[in-house]
């Protein structure tokens, strides 16, 4: 079996982004990821995030991005994922051994899942997929859990509550495919209660109106 089809259960994408010298989105994100930079020594943890941060940086700055699966990071790392949510963490603090680099780091991760049992993580994992198109109540009936039982899993094995997941989810694909006008489509889409209730939940996360957004006029950034 080849390191792709062994990662696949755990790493739902593996990307390198380049900061170019001007500003950067980090949107707010669901996902834990795994990150090297080359504007800094060693790999990091950046726990899962409710709200945008918008940074500049070298423009000569790459980072190599491995988004851990939904539901799968707290099997990965062996900590409680809401202890990370809103921080970065150098990833020897959490494993315990140094990760200078992209191949140790794929090294260091091959070593930690083939020893780890993915159905651990299936409930959580599966919550996070229902939830996408459902409610916590409906998610927790489809999984024969109690809600309590589910939020109360949820949040320490991804670091975001059932709700905020939902919410933050349903904020990043507003901004995949949100485009100048058509918000109120959209909003049916997503499955927002009307126009009004997007525009609230993504001037909340991300800063600045939907429509301010996708003109460029985005809060002032820090240096990263």
């Amino acid at each position: 079996m080849g390191v792709e089809e062994r990662l696949r259960p755990w790493v739902a994408g593996i990307g390198t982004q380049s900061f170019g010298g001007g500003k950067f989105v980090h949107a707010p994100d669901t996902a834990t990821t795994l990150v090297v930079c080359t504007a800094s020594s060693g790999a990091f943890v950046v726990g899962p995030r409710d709200r945008a941060r918008y940074t500049t940086g070298r423009e000569d700055a790459r980072r190599t991005v491995v988004r851990l699966t939904p539901g799968r990071a707290q099997a990965v790392l062996d900590v409680p994922v809401d202890e990370l949510a809103g921080q970065v963490v150098p990833l020897s603090e959490v494993w315990g051994r140094p990760v200078g680099d992209v191949a140790a780091l794929r090294s260091a991760l091959l070593s930690r899942v083939e020893s780890t049992d993915p159905s651990r993580s299936d409930l959580v994992h599966a919550a996070a997929r229902l939830l996408r198109t459902r409610g916590v109540a409906e998610t927790a009936r489809a999984l024969d859990v109690s809600e309590r039982h589910l939020r109360t899993l949820f949040t320490k094995a991804v670091g975001l509550s059932p709700k905020q997941y939902a919410r933050v989810d349903r904020v990043r694909r507003v901004v995949a495919r949100g485009e100048r006008g058509g918000w109120a489509r959209l909003a049916a889409e997503l499955g927002y209660y009307d126009q009004a209730h997007l525009s609230r939940e993504f001037r909340a996360t991300m800063g600045v109106p939907p429509g301010a957004y996708v003109a460029g006029n985005l809060p002032a950034a820090t240096y990263c």
